[in-house]
């Protein structure tokens, strides 16, 4: 157990659980938000290392995966260095030419039959953390995880 953990556990058990509800309530969520956040800002990290892993291959890199991802050029790129195949893409840079590249991107993994659930083009053209973080590990699901054989 971490020191945070141990000093959040040492201030629940001095909380008076006879407290209001709503008090020991907003205190655990409170906790729970701050493991939640430091949990999603470690997979950003090694998402980000794995994606730049295989950018490198293609002289492309991302800082931050959120938002490096937007305009579909480097998922298109990921994908592109994963499969070996060659996909099309926008090269204007308003909205319309982003969504559209993230849209390429999106219908090779369907083609590819990769089950993406309620992950859109434009979710991932607006940066969205949680579906951009659900979107990479459904990549390194396919393209990385599935490629280890088990002896059995």
């Amino acid at each position: 157990m971490d020191k945070a953990m141990e000093e959040d556990l040492d201030y629940y058990t001095a909380i008076d659980m006879d407290a209001a509800p709503e008090v020991v309530t907003a205190l655990y969520e409170e906790t729970v938000g701050r493991y939640r956040d430091e949990r999603d800002q470690v997979q950003k990290k090694t998402f980000t290392k794995w994606v730049n892993k295989h950018l490198n291959k293609v002289r492309r890199h991302v800082e931050d995966l959120y938002m490096d991802l937007r305009d579909g050029h480097n998922l298109i790129s990921l994908l592109e260095v994963l499969s070996g195949e060659t996909l099309p893409r926008e090269k204007g840079h308003m909205r319309f030419h982003r969504l559209q590249n993230c849209q390429i991107a999106l219908d090779f993994l369907k083609y590819k039959h990769i089950k993406l659930v309620n992950i859109r083009n434009i979710d991932i053209a607006d940066g969205n953390p949680k579906l951009t973080l659900g979107l990479i590990w459904t990549i390194i699901l396919h393209f990385q995880i599935s490629d280890i054989i088990v002896p059995g």
